[in-house]
């Protein structure tokens, strides 16, 4: 499994560069994203995690995350979506 980790900001304009990374990295297998780095982040960023989940599911792969700020792990228990991203916040 690959190890990717995700840069610092994770906001309405970081996420179309975002997605076409992690397309690259799932076509070549199962991945992790480490979350740890990530210091600026708005309410797109659990779109994007909501999003990375779609897409390594539509492509059959493993995605898993590491690391999960704090701010990041507010917003996503504001959204209630821990289950679906199956993320430990």
């Amino acid at each position: 499994m690959q190890l990717y980790p995700v840069p610092a900001t994770l906001t309405h304009a970081s996420t179309p560069a975002l997605l076409g990374a992690l397309d690259g990295l799932l076509a070549a297998g199962d991945l992790t994203l480490d979350l740890q780095a990530v210091t600026t982040l708005d309410s797109s960023a659990v779109a994007l995690l909501l999003e990375w989940r779609r897409r390594a599911q539509a492509r059959q792969r493993q995605l898993s995350y590491q690391g999960c700020p704090a701010a990041l792990g507010q917003l996503i228990r504001v959204y209630g979506v821990q289950d679906l991203l199956q993320i430990k916040v």
